[in-house]
């Protein structure tokens, strides 16, 4: 029986690389020659079969890898030359695609930039009718006329210009209501600030009348007191010369008297004329007048609060202070009954109470 190895076809040496059949048949095959060598390590023919066999098997594994290598370069050959061509190619397809594609780009991006603009409109048309408490009639009537003058072309907006109409028909709508509002509301400020001030008049109008009054009074006191005290002096022989004068001064008091009470009538007439004109004139305004009762009775409620408690701490005060001049009324008393005099008892209890006599106190 024959020991030589059948070497493996070098031409088919790589056929083994891409069929697994191949290299499974040729496989077997070569294992089957490797078991067919007899195994005898007693003789030097013996051992220089088998390291024939195992050097045959590491042959033939050289040989394929021979050809792996050698197709391995071929492929990257075949490669950096696709590779390169494909280079050129790809650059002038990416070109012919954008040149191919630029009409319809130029359009998007000019779409783009119209639908920017449009929203941007409708956004500053939608901005414009929030109305904030920063706002006066003025600037709001200012953002309406360039609300009201904001030009929406239906080919500019396109699909976005029902959109764009109903922000500005909305905006124009709110701006209107709140133009209303606040002009309504700043022309009852202004009412109520004007009917303030005629009050505050008529309060000046009324302490200066009072103030004449007042003064017309003293003055005609301090006339009749001079009066009386000189009729005192010269009793015995102006009696009836006094009396005259006294009967002058109180005439002169009365008119006085009567015509500051017929100038306080004549103002209070005109007052209430003035009044009841206002009141017509401040019919709309009643709201902020009662508001503004509302607040100044909430006010007097908080001074009455504050009095009664102020009244309340006097009070306290004063319980506190009596019972503690009653706790010094019985130890004076105490020590009166026990000898001392009533002078020396209230001056111990108040040397007492001022810490004066170490280690003793009043308890209170």
């Amino acid at each position: 029986m024959t020991t030589a190895l059948a070497p493996v076809d070098n031409a088919a040496a790589a056929v083994v690389l891409f069929d697994q059949d191949k290299f499974d048949a040729f496989y077997a095959k070569l294992k089957a020659d490797i078991d067919a060598v007899p195994v005898d390590l007693t003789t030097d023919k013996g051992r220089k079969a088998i390291a024939s066999a195992a050097a045959k098997v590491r042959t033939e594994k050289a040989s394929i890898d021979r050809d792996r290598k050698r197709l391995t370069q071929e492929w990257r050959d075949n490669t950096a030359l696709v590779n390169n061509a494909w280079k050129g190619i790809e650059a002038k397809l990416d070109t012919l695609a954008v040149e191919a594609r630029k009409p319809l780009t130029d359009w998007e991006e000019a779409e783009k930039a119209r639908i920017t603009e449009c929203d941007a409109i409708i956004n500053q048309v939608s901005l414009a009718g929030v109305v904030t408490l920063e706002d006066t009639a003025e600037t709001v009537r200012l953002r309406g006329k360039s609300v009201w003058e904001t030009v929406i072309d239906p080919e500019r907006f396109g699909d976005k210009f029902d959109q764009a109409m109903r922000a500005k028909e909305h905006a124009v709508d709110m701006l209107k209501i709140a133009l209303a509002r606040l002009t309504r509301e700043e022309s009852e400020r202004a009412e109520l600030e004007r009917l303030r001030e005629a009050d505050r008049l008529r309060k000046e109008e009324e302490e200066r009348v009072a103030a004449a009054q007042e003064a017309a009074r003293r003055e005609a006191e301090e006339q009749r007191l001079y009066e009386e005290r000189r009729a005192a002096k010269e009793k015995a022989v102006l009696e009836e010369l006094e009396r005259e004068k006294a009967a002058a001064a109180e005439q002169a008091q009365r008119q006085a008297e009567a015509a500051a009470e017929a100038e306080r009538q004549r103002i209070q007439r005109e007052h209430e004329e003035a009044l009841a004109a206002e009141r017509r004139r401040a019919e709309e305004a009643e709201r902020a007048r009662q508001a503004e009762v509302d607040r100044i009775a909430r006010e007097d409620a908080a001074r009455k609060a504050e009095a009664d408690r102020l009244a309340a701490e006097q009070a306290a005060r004063a319980a506190d202070e009596a019972h503690r001049s009653e706790v010094k009324a019985k130890a004076a008393g105490a020590l009166v009954a026990m000898g001392l005099a009533e002078r020396t008892a209230f001056r111990v209890v108040q040397a007492i109470c001022a810490n004066d006599i170490p280690n003793v106190r009043l308890e209170f």
